[in-house]
């Protein structure tokens, strides 16, 4: 099965925990399909064959819009968003893209708003089928929006990207302290070749400013330190502040080809990467090649916005 039908179920249920997720991939039999798009994830990991579909299809769930997981979802592990119309300018007029959760019902009255203007079914390994719909006039959507009985996100892109702090902001990092003993596995991210490399906790308290990861088991803390203090930080804001201190750029941007790239194991944060795929509804595609992500469609504004959250200069 798909995971159109794991959409369903969480849709259903609305909040639930983690036990409960992974019971449900398990149950609805859903298969991976190996696809290479989230190599970055696998490679964030450790290693790509072991990486879970459980967690490439909760990584998904949370960078299309559709669930927030642990701390987006207040007291839950996990919560699915309530069902709404991302809107933007697109080069093919405006663009509604159908977020949150789905029920039979509110897919077939869907169908039913979208006859007269066409709703485009966009399929990707490991994520929801992606729904989305273009028209000239801005109150088709309006309207499709009142038929249906969506919620409405105006601007979408750009509302989120302009409601989040810069990767720099004190407020996206919190005091700890650097775990103690023998058995912690410690990393460090090297920005010199984009990849996390054994270290030691002397590390940790000697940098001037480095990403450190602390493994035990099930625990494992992110954490930007700088002459003995240690902050806790989510890894994908980390790895661009001190992107940001090396001067390091791993973002690319084509105007022609309204292209976003960025190097396959520095991918932005859930919230940019969200409002990058608000831009098309097309979930990022990964270039064995050149091991970048791709995002298509993103005005030159959205890259712009993108690239201050993220505090890097595009080339």
């Amino acid at each position: 099965m798909s995971a159109n039908a794991l959409l369903l179920w969480m849709s259903a249920r609305q909040e639930g925990s983690w036990q409960q997720f992974r019971a449900a991939v398990e149950e609805l039999h859903l298969s991976g399909s190996a696809n290479p798009a989230d190599e970055a994830s696998q490679v964030e990991a450790g290693s790509r064959n072991a990486f879970p579909l459980y967690q490439a299809l909760r990584l998904n769930l949370q960078r299309l819009g559709h669930a927030e997981f642990f701390a987006g979802a207040a007291d839950r592990d996990w919560r699915v968003t309530p069902p709404s119309l991302a809107v933007t300018k697109h080069a093919r007029g405006w663009l509604g893209v159908i977020a949150g959760a789905r029920s039979p019902n509110l897919l077939r009255r869907l169908e039913g708003a979208t006859q007269s203007v066409g709703l485009e079914v966009i399929t990707a390994a490991d994520c929801p089928d992606q729904l989305r719909v273009f028209v000239a006039d801005p109150d088709l959507l309006l309207g499709i929006v009142q038929r249906v009985g969506l919620g409405i996100q105006r601007d979408a892109p750009a509302a989120l990207l302009m409601s989040l702090p810069p990767v720099d902001d004190p407020a996206v990092r919190r005091r700890a302290d650097l775990p103690f003993g023998a058995d912690w596995r410690i990393e460090r991210f090297a920005v010199s070749d984009l990849r996390w490399k054994p270290a030691t906790r002397e590390d940790a308290l000697r940098t001037a400013a480095g990403l450190f990861r602390f493994s035990f088991k099930y625990q494992r803390y992110d954490l930007f330190c700088s002459r003995g203090n240690a902050f806790q930080i989510p890894a994908p804001v980390g790895k661009y502040l001190v992107l940001r201190r090396a001067r390091r750029r791993v973002l690319e941007y084509d105007v022609q080809d309204r292209r976003l790239s960025v190097l396959g194991t520095c991918r932005p944060p859930f919230l940019v990467e969200r409002a990058l795929i608000l831009c098309s509804g097309v979930p990022p595609s990964f270039d064995v090649a050149t091991r970048a992500v791709n995002y298509v469609g993103v005005p030159p504004e959205i890259a712009g916005l993108a690239s201050r959250v993220l505090r890097q200069e595009m080339w």
